[in-house]
């Protein structure tokens, strides 16, 4: 699998135009001969909008993700992408996978609330996501939930060869782009796309440094802190299965007394 994480700013509340950034970014995905673009956090409509979110907000089938799910089709790409997502007059912080071919094969909803403001707008979601996209597993997780060696762990043990985070990770966490993720990475032997906001949005400054980390823990490629970029790795298959210098038999534990 060829593997394309794009870091960029949203156009704050302007869904039309976040569409046809998509779009573009897409096409040149696609030349690359990309088979999985993966875009920031609430891309769709920007991250840092407070109650504005739920006007802007639509269902998994609404017309925005309609019209992603043709790019998708159209370019021959899978896509991710984040959006406020409105289900049973709940708002969710969801991430929408469409395959190759336009279909929705996925969608996720944040389970870590960020902060007072997102647990002020949103529900939390209560299930974990994998799926198939192409000859791959697919573990779905948004920002604050790859903080946890645990969600990780789980997305992992069901299957997940890859991890793909729409993220929209803010100063002063620069550290979560670089050693989180690799850890993560190194933890459990699977790849994480992590892609974040950059720019500045109302009194957020997103810190960048997306990236694309490898099993052994190591950058594939990395963003910088500032600037957009599309990065782009080749995914070897089967994967390395070397990573570890922890072998399963030299791990002791200690006995009870």
């Amino acid at each position: 699998m060829r593997l394309a994480v794009c870091q960029t700013s949203s156009c704050t509340g302007d869904k039309a135009k976040n569409i046809a950034k998509i779009r573009a970014i897409a096409r040149t995905a696609a030349s690359w001969e990309a088979s999985l673009l993966v875009m920031p956090e609430l891309f769709l409509t920007g991250y840092n909008l407070g109650s504005r979110l739920k006007d802007l907000a639509e269902p998994s089938d609404g017309p925005s993700l309609r019209a992603i799910g043709v790019i998708a089709r159209e370019e021959g790409c899978a896509i991710a992408v984040g959006f406020p997502e409105l289900a049973g007059g709940e708002l969710y912080n969801s991430s929408a996978l469409f395959d190759a071919e336009g279909n929705l094969a996925a969608v996720y909803r944040k389970i870590h609330m960020f902060g007072p403001d997102e647990k002020g707008l949103f529900v939390p979601g209560k299930e974990l996501v994998v799926t198939r996209i192409g000859d791959r597993t697919i573990g779905m997780a948004i920002c604050y939930d790859i903080e946890f060696p645990e969600m990780a762990r789980e997305l992992k043990r069901r299957g997940a060869e890859i991890i793909i985070v729409p993220t929209a990770n803010m100063a002063p966490y620069h550290e979560v782009p670089t050693t989180f993720i690799r850890a993560r990475s190194l933890e459990n032997g699977v790849f994480v796309a992590y892609a974040n906001l950059c720019g500045t949005e109302g009194n957020l400054e997103y810190t960048g440094l997306s990236a694309i980390t490898g099993p052994d823990g190591i950058d594939l490629a990395r963003a910088g802190p500032r600037g957009e970029a599309l990065l782009l790795a080749e995914l070897p298959y089967p994967r390395p299965n070397d990573c570890f210098s922890t072998q399963i038999e030299d791990v002791q534990l200690p006995l009870d007394r």
